[in-house]
């Protein structure tokens, strides 16, 4: 039986993390050893909102179903609520406050991301740093541009230079992170995704293909299909035609850069995303394809190598064609509002990347398993015992990440307290005004700051509530195991913000 217990009743921890071992997920893992087994604790008199916390949690729509919710008030960092606050528990998308807060710690909160175009005498040289948002459709209307545009200045700054003909290779070197595309623990169904595209140190479009079909002038005639990006490596197979039915089906292998359209088509019918298997190729023929729309032509072939020194820079006979920044604020906002998973996925591995250099590695290369040990280090340095944490990747896609509902909110607690605490806030949904939040709790907007979490059997939900007032806390709610429909559940956590946002009711 679940019972409810105060900070007051819960015996003194040593915070530590401990020893990182690699796991069969390619992370690297924090062994859950034990957790504690809040019913075993000694019960006192709960006060009034613990007792209406505890009703909310009391009866589910499932017996089977696992719970786990963690409130730490923000200013005294004292529990003010726990119910299996050091449960093991699947995160999924809340495991992002995880790599967020790491990044920020790990590499300021004045970091960009930079990609490079440069050439010598004979190549071009495409040159990733590992930004996941280069032609990112969202972050580019925001800045009033096209997703080309950063390739389209390139090339008319190219053919401003004199340059209209590069006789060698456009050379991709997206060498910053290693040559691990898609995670092992990913389930193949999701794997022509969105969700799940292949995580490159180049990236463009969210490396995904966007396809749309409409009806031709005549019945019967095959439909009329457009692809963005432009990008010769991506092949169209139209077997579908104009007709009086709107039943068109795009069929693709993850691993395939071959689109099939089938059915039948009578009006605009564009497709959601699938993801291309070579980020690093779907960027450079789509840059080929904008450079000869401007007048550069490329002789030779599109081909990987590696431009970057050991130490980051670039030898010194290339010359600088352009450069390309995205602040990391606008990188954590994709990741805390739209959960947007390739961000994340870049985002850690560009911690492990600065992880480790720090240790001295020569070469260093973003991997799924240092940006884990880069998260270890940071829970090591906020006091917050990681012992059943599980760091796979840093989406929450994989099923074999773990952690408790205390480790979710601890965490958010620490970086409150620390200057760069204000950028990881900024970048969470809004309750009832943006993100994935945006028609939740509309009455109490905007005084909830929170990623959600939503997979199959899984509904989390973590963040703040009030942060801007003296009684603001930082919160965890995680159910796992749910069988059917998870929408109970989110009106659960909803009716559970409730309670604690009445609480501190300005």
């Amino acid at each position: 039986m679940n019972r409810v217990v105060s900070n007051a009743e819960r015996p003194s921890r040593q915070c530590r993390v401990r020893v990182l071992g690699r796991g069969k997920c390619s992370g690297w893992i924090l062994p859950c050893i034990c957790f504690c087994a809040v019913a075993d604790e000694p019960s006192i008199a709960a006060p009034p909102r613990q007792d209406r916390l505890a009703a909310v949690l009391a009866n589910l729509p499932h017996a089977e179903t696992r719970v786990g919710a963690c409130v730490i008030e923000l200013a005294t960092g004292k529990t003010v609520f726990a119910l299996n606050p050091d449960r093991a528990m699947l995160p999924a998308s809340t495991a992002k406050v995880f790599v967020m807060a790491a990044a920020l710690s790990e590499l300021g909160a004045d970091f960009t991301f930079e990609t490079l175009l440069a050439r010598d005498a004979e190549n071009l040289y495409l040159v990733g740093g590992g930004d996941p948002a280069l032609g990112d459709q969202k972050i580019d209307t925001r800045a009033g541009r096209s997703r080309l545009a950063v390739f389209e200045q390139w090339s008319t700054d190219l053919a401003a230079s004199g340059v209209t003909e590069v006789l060698g290779d456009l050379v991709v070197d997206g060498s910053i992170f290693d040559d691990e595309l898609l995670h092992p623990t990913w389930e193949q169904s999701d794997l022509n995704k969105w969700y799940a595209a292949p995580v490159g140190g180049l990236n463009f479009n969210d490396n995904c293909v966007d396809i749309t079909v409409a009806p031709a002038a005549l019945a019967g005639a095959p439909a009329e299909v457009s692809v963005f990006p432009k990008c010769a490596a991506v092949t169209i197979v139209n077997k579908c035609r104009t007709g009086s039915k709107k039943s068109p089906l795009l069929h693709h292998e993850f691993d395939s850069t071959e689109y099939r359209v089938t059915g039948q088509c009578n009006k605009r019918w564009p497709f959601a995303s699938l993801s291309f298997p070579s980020p690093g190729l779907l960027a450079a023929e789509t840059l080929r394809s904008v450079l000869s729309d401007h007048g550069v032509t490329i002789r030779g072939t599109i081909r990987g190598g590696r431009a970057r020194l050991d130490d980051g820079g670039l030898p010194a006979e290339l010359t600088i064609i352009g450069r390309h920044h995205t602040p990391l604020a606008d990188v954590l906002g994709r990741i805390g509002k739209d959960s947007q998973n390739l961000f994340a996925e870049c985002l850690i591995k560009r911690i492990g990347v600065e992880w480790a250099r720090r240790r001295g590695e020569r070469a260093a290369r973003g991997s799924w398993s240092s940006g884990a040990a880069a998260i270890g280090e940071m829970l090591r340095r906020a006091g917050v015992d990681a012992t059943g944490l599980r760091v796979a990747d840093g989406s929450g896609l994989s099923r074999e990440n773990a952690c408790t509902p205390r480790q979710l909110a601890a965490v958010l607690a620490w970086m409150y307290a620390r200057p760069q605490g204000g950028v990881l806030r900024e970048s969470l949904s809004i309750a009832g005004v943006d993100g994935s939040l945006r028609k939740r709790m509309r009455d109490l907007a905007p005084r909830i700051e929170a990623k959600t979490g939503t997979m199959k059997g899984v509904r989390t939900l973590c963040g703040y509530i009030d942060a801007d007032t003296q009684g603001g806390v930082a919160f965890a709610i995680m159910f796992n195991g749910i069988k059917g429909s998870s929408a109970p559940y989110k009106r659960i956590q909803d009716g559970f913000c409730g309670i604690l946002a009445a609480h501190g009711k300005r």
